[in-house]
């Protein structure tokens, strides 16, 4: 990490601690126009995502906390009920939580964590693993690395890919680059799509993995997501196979996009209105995949870039904040109450 970057860091902490701790927070909120703030995660942890990353999980307590807190200075909404609410300009600024992709906790520990604070969420569902009970190919990766270890994995990774390119990416890492974070960066933004995929494929069945197994321990099902629903919990699409929409053309984009709208709507019966880019960062899609989300149906799209949302935002583009193991309530107040919207103004973003 930098000097530039680390100061930064510090400079966010003393700002957020001191808007939070001294309730001038508060004051911030209630000077500036309502507004939506998203939060979004993953999982919340326990026994079905012991193997996923520390960055995809919030402890249950630390979740209810940050909610608790926030329900008592913001409506708790969901995405598509904000972001209506925006249409009609509100009188008091919102907070929503958003979960990406669909996995089992949202029904066994969201779920009960939402109906004991009466509140409601948005959960983005892939469609592949609820129709076909497929993984898109980042579960496969982790366990076939796993499975071999890093320097096993490239080299096997070298043997069967014909993309020379990411090969010889993934060859000149040095060694104390061998993990997972590097080796998927290389796979997810510079190997060739299907050829990655078709080789993360075999490597996962060469290591033994069970697709349909593996599936099951990580993801609802649609029993799962239909009591979600019956319970009050918008469901969002979030494409059929999570691609990084950027690497896809307008067919590709529709079929991803419009394709995951169409499955869930069957698989639900009602029609859905809100979607969230895979990945979400703004090299993670463009304004093709934007377009095509809007012309889908979708009344709005969510990135991962932190920030607030208001009346004039755009709705192909909301922003959604991070949350995790290392979720801190004053940053997600001071984002909440509009303290970093501030700062941006100014041309300061400490939030990011």
């Amino acid at each position: 990490m930098g000097i530039k970057h680390r100061a930064k860091r510090a400079l966010r902490e003393v700002y957020a601690r001191g808007l939070y701790h001294t309730g001038l927070w508060r004051i911030v909120d209630a000077c500036l126009p309502p507004r939506l703030t998203i939060l979004a995660g993953h999982c919340v942890r326990g026994p079905s995502n012991e193997r996923l990353p520390k960055d995809m999980k919030i402890r249950a307590a630390d979740l209810e906390r940050i909610l608790r807190k926030l329900g008592e200075r913001f409506e708790l909404v969901s995405v598509g009920a904000g972001v209506r609410a925006l249409e009609a300009r509100p009188s008091r600024s919102m907070v929503a939580l958003s979960m990406d992709d669909g996995y089992k906790d949202n029904r066994t520990l969201l779920l009960p964590l939402l109906s004991s604070l009466r509140c409601s969420a948005t959960v983005y569902l892939e469609s592949a693993p609820l129709d076909r009970r497929s993984l898109n190919w980042t579960h496969k990766f982790f366990h076939a690395l796993a499975a071999f270890g890093p320097e096993r994995f490239v080299a096997r990774f070298a043997e069967l890919s014909a993309d020379a390119r990411a090969v010889g990416l993934l060859r000149a890492l040095a060694p104390a680059q061998l993990g997972a974070y590097h080796l998927k960066r290389i796979l997810k933004y510079e190997a060739e799509v299907l050829e990655r995929t078709r080789v993360v494929d075999q490597l996962f069945r060469e290591c033994g993995g069970d697709e349909r197994a593996l599936c099951d321990e990580l993801y609802m099902n649609w029993d799962d997501v239909r009591a979600l629903d019956a319970a009050g919990i918008e469901l969002g699409g979030h494409t059929i196979h999570h691609e990084i929409l950027a690497r896809l053309d307008a067919r590709g984009c529709e079929q991803e996009i419009a394709g995951s709208k169409r499955a869930l709507e069957a698989g639900l019966g009602h029609a859905i209105e809100s979607f969230a880019y895979p990945f979400g960062r703004r090299w993670d899609y463009h304004a093709t995949a934007r377009d095509a989300a809007l012309a889908a149906g979708f009344s709005s799209a969510t990135n991962t870039h932190a920030g607030i949302n208001t009346p004039a935002s755009a709705r192909g583009e909301l922003r959604r904040l991070m949350i995790d193991e290392d979720a801190k309530l004053h940053l997600i107040a001071t984002e909440a109450c509009g303290g970093f919207e501030l700062l941006r103004r100014l041309g300061l973003d400490l939030s990011e």
